[in-house]
């Protein structure tokens, strides 16, 4: 995938739910940069090359092409659910599915998160 710029978003994440009502996103942009926000405070930040490289490496998994879009457990209760969008679609998911490749690239966004 081709790297344009700022307004180029390569990932948006956007983690909601839990007990407290956590509503947090962040976006990797095509020039390195990071967009972090909790409850609508923004905070823009800056990879380093090796992160920047880090990320677009688990964005381009192959194995993110079998993640189903929707993998929620109606039947749980406080959990986390996350809404990642990249190449063109949008997964959703709350962690209760083993998915390797989405629990690497949400482990790695995650630490950009506010509080992280």
């Amino acid at each position: 995938m081709p790297v344009t710029g700022p307004k180029q978003k390569l990932v948006t994440m956007t983690v909601t739910g839990g007990f407290a009502g956590v509503n947090q996103k962040v976006v990797l942009r095509g020039d390195g940069s990071v967009l972090a926000e909790d409850k609508g405070d923004p905070v823009v930040r800056r990879t380093s090359a090796v992160q920047f490289t880090e990320l677009r490496t688990l964005l381009g998994d192959p194995a993110l092409d079998d993640v189903p879009e929707f993998t929620i457990n109606t039947g749980a209760a406080d959990l986390f659910q996350y809404a990642l969008q990249f190449d063109g679609r949008t997964v959703m998911t709350d962690r209760s599915a083993d998915q390797p490749a989405l629990d690497r690239l949400i482990d790695a966004l995650g630490e950009w998160l506010p509080g992280h």
